[in-house]
């Protein structure tokens, strides 16, 4: 049985079932009480069903559901399966809530399956593309580059704004990974380097750009996600969860705020049962009411009177 703290007043005012007759009903669920009720004649008992088990908002009252005790006694009644069906009529906000009961550790790795264009949403919508690039290992910079998505034109056009003592740094050291020749007094014109990085194959060219300090790999790569954000897809995985590593759990949750619904609940619904039950106790009363009438009738007739 389920015991609620049940309003007896509601009994008394419109069934004249007092605390003394309550009493002799210990052991008995109210839909029993009210079928006892009815036997002894009762007729306000008879139509206890169509009166208060068909209508929501008699539910509402009798059963206290206004009580997110009451609810939660009732929620841990249902199934898995059950529970997870009435995520859906939570809003966001109470969604996100559910999430603080996972731990750090865990949190990451439900972000880390999702795809990595909900992990840049929710990514920049915590920090700046600039911090990001920031803290990120240069590794994971370096491999942006690998990208085929990535114009040559118009990086062409972010390496023609360069210093000339920066292009020339870079020359050196991309001559020197490739033949293993030191250049320290390699020195060549703006358009001499120009040229040379037009004429280079893909892969090669690829190389050069790893080859630039990392100040200037950052610019190009605002330059180019600026344009075209979505370019920052063509980070890995590695790198987008790298930034959550350093943040709080409850900042990491207010970033997840721009997740649809649907992302909240596959990631909710992994809770046990009794934090699951928990989440969902958020639903509107008078919602939950129209669902145990509609769908929980068999619920409803376990329901009994205490505080136990």
């Amino acid at each position: 049985m389920i015991r609620l703290d049940i309003d007896l007043s509601y009994l008394a005012k419109n069934y004249q079932i007092g605390t003394s007759r309550i009493n002799q009903y210990t052991y008995k669920s109210i839909d029993e009480i009210m079928e006892a009720e009815a036997a002894q004649g009762n007729t306000q008992a008879a139509d206890f069903e169509t009166d208060v088990l068909n209508n929501p908002r008699e539910l509402l009252k009798l059963f206290r559901l206004a009580s997110a005790d009451n609810r939660y006694r009732i929620l841990r009644n249902l199934n898995t399966a059950e529970l997870i069906n009435l995520l859906q009529y939570l809003e966001p906000q109470d969604l996100l809530m559910g999430l603080m009961f996972f731990t750090k550790e865990k949190l990451l790795s439900l972000i880390y399956k999702l795809p990595k264009e909900k992990m840049a949403k929710i990514l920049f919508n915590k920090i700046s593309p600039e911090r990001f690039l920031k803290m990120i290992p240069e590794k994971e910079i370096d491999k942006f580059f690998d990208s085929d998505k990535l114009d040559k034109e118009k990086i062409m056009d972010f390496i023609k704004t360069i210093n000339p003592e920066k292009l020339n740094k870079m020359m050196q050291k991309f001559i020197k990974k490739m033949t293993g020749q030191k250049t320290d007094n390699l020195e060549m014109e703006p358009e001499q380097i120009f040229e040379f990085l037009d004429k280079l194959k893909p892969d090669y060219f690829k190389e050069a750009l790893k080859c630039f300090e990392r100040e200037e790999k950052m610019g190009l790569i605002l330059f180019l996600t600026k344009e075209e954000p979505k370019l920052f897809n063509e980070f890995s995985k590695d790198a987008l969860i790298f930034p959550f590593k350093q943040m709080d759990k409850p900042d990491i949750v207010k970033a997840m705020n721009k997740l649809e619904p649907e992302d909240l609940i596959k990631m909710v619904q992994e809770l046990p049962d009794d934090l699951l039950a928990a989440v969902v106790t958020q639903i509107d009363p008078l919602e939950f009411a129209g669902i145990l009438v509609s769908s929980y009738k068999d619920i409803l007739s376990e329901i009994g009177i205490g505080n136990s």
